[in-house]
This record gives structure tokens, sequence and C-alpha cells, in this order.
């Protein structure tokens, strides 16, 4: 049948897991998904199980998988997608849909999925000719890493997946994009007349697997290397040669010197006004990215290829030039904020992978974290979803069981996700869970006083107890009272463990001039 083989396909794919729920139409797809090698985790929402597979794709570097129904589970679905679709992660999403009988007659159900799901993929299609269904799996996992990574979906109505069809047994060769050998010459003749190059990477170098190799080109030209807040760890940022992150949120060392360089070299990053902020550039600009939608407009050389290619073709063209020591090891500054010191504590786990909500918290732990491997901090950077940094840690620590596991949020985001909990105690998933809670959506509610003077809709008047909620799901909880009692539960994590962070609620960040001004 048609979901034997789309099973048989995920299999030779090398998927062992896929995250979701099921439902009316897709009972035969789960049927065929018991009998395989791939693990199912059952999530308690759509939405977070697109969260899940897509810490995992973050985590491993391989294509996170989740399935679902038709309807509200695919539309729940949709919802999640749009977090790996504007970050470019590859996750693949397959649904039930509708049998085509019912289809375009408003029946229950009923919806045009494939025009849901398009505006939020890099592939979508619907299933109709059961013979094709081995192809279609495939070019939908194809679609999710080649050229700039990115979700795709398939779904399959009720009817199709009782069908018989084919299992074609073949393995999609993926293509990668190998850099212009003309522009390859002239952005060497750039790189070796600057006197003071600067190196900035981003996610789509984490992508390329070009962290290695964006190393030996900073050593070799004694360039600096600053980077996106997607792209931290992609060297050490106890390397020499790192100034962290740059731009809106970044080091004033790292906005400086991207302020002064003369060569700016762009990997896999967008020069948006995250990145560039407001700082005055007086270099030329050398962007290699995959994708022609995110070259700036301001670079005068633009590489379509893959970064790691790039670097491995341009190499034996660059002359060596002195090491620069560009400043003294960076410190975090010493803070009587009780938020900070508490993320201070979390921040000194150096070996573990973090997943980040979105708040003020963000702020804290990304201004203490000193990230020093690539995919070791994973958060919604370009939706900036509530609620993503607890399913997403499922993802994660199934992906890497071995490693340390901390899911950071706030009290908003953690009430958005906590039915997960349960999925997580299921799995018995050694995760630290740190809910930063200020019993309020604090950083809405910092930007309400500072343009309205007078905060709404914002505070939490009945808010759970955390510790209660915890216990039902039979999950350790405690409260900590200081940034040591932080430290010692993560150091003794020995199953899934919720840690209280109460905060302040006036506790505040440095805030930039708030966007939504900008208009």
């Amino acid at each position: 049948m048609v979901v034997d083989v789309v099973i048989k396909a995920l299999e030779r794919l090398g998927f062992f897991v896929a995250f979701g729920i099921p439902g009316m139409w897709s009972v035969p797809l789960y049927n065929a998904l018991s009998e395989s090698k791939i693990q199912h985790v059952l999530m308690r929402h759509e939405q977070n199980a697109v969260y899940a597979a897509d810490g995992y794709a973050r985590a491993s570097g391989k294509v996170g998988l989740c399935v679902g129904t038709a309807g509200p589970g695919a539309v729940n679905i949709a919802a999640g997608l749009a977090v790996p679709f504007k970050d470019h992660s590859p996750v693949l999403a397959i649904t039930g849909q509708v049998p085509t009988y019912e289809r375009g007659k408003d029946w229950i159900e009923d919806l045009d999925l494939e025009a849901i799901f398009s505006p939020i993929t890099k592939f979508a299609a619907q299933a109709s000719d059961p013979s094709e269904v081995y192809d279609l799996v495939c070019k939908a996992y194809s679609s999710c890493l080649e050229g700039c990574p990115g979700p795709s979906y398939v779904g399959i109505p009720g009817d199709i997946q009782k069908r018989p069809s084919k299992d074609k047994g073949y393995v999609p060769t993926l293509s990668r994009v190998e850099p212009d050998p003309l522009v390859l010459e002239v952005a060497a003749t750039l790189i070796n007349e600057a006197n003071s190059p600067l190196i900035i990477a981003g996610w789509g170098a984490i992508l390329s697997n070009a962290s290695d190799l964006v190393i030996r080109l900073a050593e070799r030209i004694g360039a600096p290397v600053v980077t996106s807040m997607a792209g931290r760890g992609i060297l050490p940022e106890d390397h020499p040669l790192s100034l962290g992150p740059v731009g809106r949120r970044g080091n004033p060392i790292a906005n400086d010197t991207l302020s002064s360089c003369d060569l700016l070299i762009s990997f896999g990053c967008r020069l948006t006004n995250l990145t560039l902020y407001d700082l005055k550039l007086n270099c030329k600009i050398i962007q290699v990215d995959v994708e022609d939608r995110n070259f700036s407009t301001l670079s005068n050389i633009k590489v379509k290829s893959d970064v790691a290619l790039f670097i491995e073709a341009i190499l034996p063209k660059i002359r060596p030039k002195p090491y620069r020591q560009i400043i003294e090891p960076r410190g975090v500054v010493p803070s009587n904020s009780t938020a900070l010191n508490f993320a201070k504590a979390i921040a000194n786990f150096s070996d573990a992978t973090f997943t980040v909500d979105i708040g003020q918290h963000t702020i804290w732990i990304m201004q203490t974290l000193r990230v020093r491997r690539p995919r070791q901090i994973i958060f919604s950077g370009n939706l900036s979803a509530m609620g993503y940094s607890l399913p997403a840690s499922i993802g994660v620590k199934i992906a890497n069981p071995q490693s340390k596991v901390i899911a950071v949020m706030g009290d908003g985001g953690f009430q958005m996700s906590s039915p997960e909990l349960s999925t997580i105690k299921e799995n018995n998933l050694e995760i630290a869970i740190c809910v930063f809670n200020n019993r309020s959506l604090g950083l809405i509610k910092q930007i309400q006083e500072v343009i309205y003077h007078k905060p709404y809709g914002v505070e939490y008047v009945a808010p759970p107890d955390y510790l209660k909620l915890a216990d039902a799901y039979g999950i350790k909880g405690i409260r900590a009272s200081t940034p040591d009692d932080v430290k010692k539960a993560i150091e003794n994590l020995h199953e899934p463990t919720l840690i209280e962070i109460p905060i302040p609620m006036n506790e505040s960040v440095e805030l930039s001039r708030p966007r939504i001004l900008e208009d």
C-alpha cells in the first residue's frame, strides 16, 4: 500500500524518529509506522510536534520529521512550520488529508492544505497518483536539504493511503551549489589586498558544516570573526579571533570592528538590520550564500555557493597574513541584576546544549553564554515564537541523548507549552527546564511602559503553581532562591527537572529603539 511505501522511503532516507499526533485521516499511515523501525514520539499539540522536529534537525544536522492528520491537525502543523521556514531548518511534514471524493465539497475537515502550506515551505504537494508516492517523498526530502534548507510538506488523502504502490528503492543524490571560478578569483584578489578584513558568519555557515574551514581561513588571514545570533559557535567564543555576536544585540567591540574593517567577508549571513544595526560601513563586501534572496544590495561581490565549498576552493588562493590579537579576552560585565545573575548560573554549563524561548530571558541568557560549538544554542530567531523552547528541547535530547540539555524560557512561553511536560516524562528525557518567572510578559510589558507609560494585558493575575504543575506530571521541581540553587540542580540532573526562577516583575533589559516606533 501507499503508506507502506511512504514508511519504506522514510527508513531508507535515514529517519529514526517522528514527532506527531494521529487522527482520523492518518490511521493507515500510523499503522504502517507502527511496524517500522522509526520511533514515534506522541506530542500534546501538533505545533509542538513541529518544534520538536525542528529542535531535532538543528541539533543533529539531519531532517526532522513530523506527522499528523488532516483538518485542524494539519493547520496546527502549518503554524509550527513557519519557524523552520523563517530559520532555514530542514523539517519534513507528512499529514493525512480527507479522501479525494470529499475534496472541494466543503465537508468536515476539507481544506486546501497545499495552498495553506505553500507559503511556508520550500515544497508542498498532495499525493494523487499512488505510483508516484515514493518519488514525492524523495523530492520533499531533497528539497529540505538542497540549496538553502527549509521545510517541505506532503499530504496524502485517506483513500490514496490504502491503494497499491511500489517501493522504488532508490535514495536521491543531493546537489550542492559550487562557486563560479571567475567570481572566486575576484574574491581572492579582494581578500589578498585587504589590510583589515573581517569575517561575519551566520546560520548558513553552520548548515554548511563549515566551522573548521571558517577557522582555517580566519587564522590564515588573521581576520577576527563576528557572527549573527544564529551563527554563534561557528568558532569557539573563547578563540582569540572571536569577537562574538554583532548587530542590534551584539558586543560593542564586534560592532566597532565591523565599522572599521576595509573588507567584510559574509558567510551564510543575511545582512539585515539585526546584524548591521545602524552601523556605518566603509568597506567592500563579499557575500557568500546559496540563496539569491539572501543577498544584500550593499554587497560588492555576490557569490552564490555553499559556504564550505567556497572556502575549500579559495583557501589555496589566499596568501597567509600575520596573526593578529585583536582584543583582550571578553568577560561578562558584573551586575546586580537578579535575573542576570541567575542567567550566569545557567550559562556556566558550557558543555550543554541550550534551547531558548523569546522574552527578556533571551537577552539575559544571550549576554551571559559563551558559545563554543555549532548547534549549541537553538532558538526561534526569525519568527520569535513563544513556546518554542520546551518542545524543541525534546527533539534536541532525542537527537543527542548523551548531551546535557537545558531549556530556558519565561513563564509566558512555559504556559504555552507546559503540556509537553507529559511528553518529557513519558519518554524519561533528562532535561533541565529553567523558567524565569516574573508573573508577566516581561519584554512586552517593558516596551508598553516605554511607549505608553502603562502596561496592559501582560500581567498574570492567577498563574499556576509551577512546582505543583510539575508534580502533577510526575516531574521533579525546585524553586531557586539563589543562583547556586540553579547550579546544583543542573549539576545533579538525573531526571527531568523543572527549575522555577522567581524574579522581580520590574527587572528590565536594555532596550534599543522599539521596532514598533520605526514606522
